[in-house]
């Protein structure tokens, strides 16, 4: 059964009604609520510079985001994913974000993001960055060593696989 005019119209207004709401990011955690997994195309090793001889590191693979850092270890950080946190549903680039959930809740109840990490940042493969993401009026989150050094580090890229340029 197809829908007639005058359903398509009605719907498209419902529509148009949300997207000042989307656009505010009032409607995020509904987007966020499935429980995302990192796509395969961003596993793999991060340091700063591709250097994986360098501090720190960030390991993505099936299981999660794993830190090794000169101030300690963090296994399987608890993400949120987002595939179109920027752009909105319109999004179509590469870029795939994963807000850390650490130190409880905010003040209307849902964990605190602090940590943002951008996997191919800036439309470039192979390319992270991690950046505090509280908002301004937001008392600031303590980080753990292992995240404040990621954090304090900024910019990482895809480790070298042996005798392959990084990406």
């Amino acid at each position: 059964m197809s829908e007639t005019t005058e359903q398509c119209q009605g719907r498209a207004r419902g529509l148009v009604r949300l997207a000042p709401a989307l656009a505010a990011g009032w409607l995020a955690p509904l987007a966020l609520a499935g429980d995302l997994q990192l796509p395969p195309d961003v596993h793999g090793t991060y340091a700063p510079g591709g250097d994986c001889a360098r501090q720190p590191r960030i390991a993505v693979d099936k299981d999660g985001v794993h830190l090794d850092t000169a101030a300690g270890q963090r296994r399987s950080l608890p993400l949120l994913v987002s595939y179109t946190f920027v752009g909105g549903a319109r999004y179509s680039g590469i870029q795939t974000w994963a807000m850390v959930k650490h130190g409880g809740k905010d003040r209307w109840g849902d964990d605190k993001t602090p940590v943002l990490l951008t996997f191919n940042a800036n439309e470039r493969r192979g390319a992270l960055s991690a950046e505090l993401s509280e908002g301004v009026n937001e008392p600031r989150t303590a980080l753990d060593g292992p995240l404040a050094s990621v954090v304090q580090a900024g910019r990482f890229r895809l480790c070298r696989a042996a005798g392959k340029p990084a990406p």
